[in-house]
Formats: structure tokens, sequence, C-alpha cells
């Protein structure tokens, strides 16, 4: 989130660990601008905020046709700031799955093409899966896998479009803050051949603000020897955006 307070340290983290394939994820709602209020029309308040109401900024978006060259302008710095801070970008994402949306999509996938930048998230779940390890919020899930399947199908002729690359799932969407050990072992199994990616948002208390409880036990699920065990024992690969680019790990077939 390259408009945040926390991007030079991040950066700084990102390239000295290249291994982790850092992408970008782009903020239109719940965050904060890289250009100034005055170059975008109204997009951003005085302390370049964006809206705080993902549906309201959605509709906003699609509705009001004079913001695409302000949002397009904006996703263009965004990446441009990403590859002075990294140096490299391997796939595009959006901050609350923003990039899913109809008028982001297109301006994200012109940008993609013209950055080469080869892969954007493709926010699919399949929401038999996650029912049958959890029915938890289950009224939610119901609502975001119909959203998601209506833009996703979208978006896959967007990027077929563009002659751009996606994962083929996302697994922890439907799950989001409430994922649990018993829940990935379950998970694991049963991933579908493919490119899947796997949906957390960890943050590790190192002593100032602590974060969530949720967020620092996605920390303990990331570093959980049950789960490496897992994904061996399950024949998964792991790999990242970059290393699929480049052709090193195969795809699509391997889990």
């Amino acid at each position: 989130m390259v408009g945040e307070a926390a991007h030079a340290e991040a950066a700084l983290i990102a390239r000295e660990n290249p291994q982790l394939d850092v992408g970008l994820h782009v903020v239109v709602c719940r965050g904060h601008s890289i250009l100034s209020p005055e170059r975008l029309c109204g997009l951003v308040d005085a302390q370049r905020a964006f809206a705080s109401n993902p549906v309201m900024a959605g509709l906003r978006y699609f509705f009001d046709r004079r913001l695409i060259s302000a949002l397009r302008d904006e996703c263009r710095a965004q990446i441009e700031a990403h590859l002075r801070l990294v140096g490299y970008l391997n796939h595009i994402n959006g901050h609350l799955n923003f990039h899913a949306h109809p008028v982001l999509c297109e301006i994200l996938a012109g940008l993609a093409a013209e950055f080469k930048v080869p892969y954007l998230r493709l926010t699919r779940e399949p929401l038999s899966i996650t029912l049958r390890l959890s029915r938890w919020s289950l009224g939610r899930k119901l609502t975001e896998s119909l959203i998601f399947c209506l833009l996703s199908a979208r978006m896959r002729r967007v990027l077929a479009r563009y002659g751009l690359r996606s994962n083929d799932w996302v697994f922890g969407l439907h799950q989001s803050g409430m994922l649990t050990e018993s829940y990935l072992l379950g998970l694991i199994p049963r991933l579908r051949p493919g490119v899947s990616e796997l949906y957390f948002h960890p943050a590790a208390d190192v002593g100032e603000i602590p974060p969530s409880p949720e967020a620092q036990r996605e920390v303990e699920l990331l570093t959980s020897a049950r789960l490496k065990q897992a994904l061996s024992a399950n024949g998964i690969l792991l790999t990242t955006y970059g290393r699929l680019a480049s052709g090193a790990d195969p795809t699509p077939n391997p889990r």
C-alpha cells in the first residue's frame, strides 16, 4: 500500500527479502492516495484520504464517469511508486478487492499490460468448499460469492483481452478473519488443480500498536509445522507470481 505511512519501511523489507515477491495492493478506498487532492478532482479529501464506505465508493466509481481519468492517474502513480520502491512488480490486487470493480479492472488491466505486469488476482473462491469446512457467517458468504462470481467472470474476459494471467482460485476470502488450523488442514486436501492463492492478513506484534488477535493468529498459521506437513503430504507446490511468470514453476496443473 504505497500511499500509507509505513511504505518506505515495508519496501526496505521487501528489497531485503526478494523471495517474497511483494505485489502492489492498489488502494482506492479506506486508504490514502499518492497524488494530491488537487489532481484527483474530489476523489480524496484534503488529507488524501479516500472514502471509507466501499459500497458507496464502488457505486460512485461506476456511475460518475468523470472520475475515470483521476482513478487511472492514481493507479498509474501507485504502480510507478511501487516500482521505484521495490524494483519489480509481478502481480496486482486491490485493497478490499477493488481491482475486480468493473471500472478499476479495466483501468488496471490496461496499466498492467503497459507496465508488463503479468498477473492480476482473480477473486474466485468455490463456495461449496468453504461451506463444507465452516458455515460461519453464511449470509455474508453467499452474498460475497454471488458478487465475486459475477465480477470474476467479467474480469477473466478483460484479462484475456489484454493478454494477462491470473491465479485460478482464491481460498480464505469467505473465511477472512476466522481462519483456524483445522480449517486450513481441511482445505489443503481440497485444493483444486491450478494456481490457488491463500487469503491471509497476518501481522506480528513487534511492540508498537498491537495488531488484532486474528492477524497475530494468522502469523502462527503461516508458520505451523502441521500445515507445512499437510502441504507436502498433498503434493502442494509453494510458489510466487514471479516464479510462475518466469516459467520456473509449472502451471496450471499442479496444486
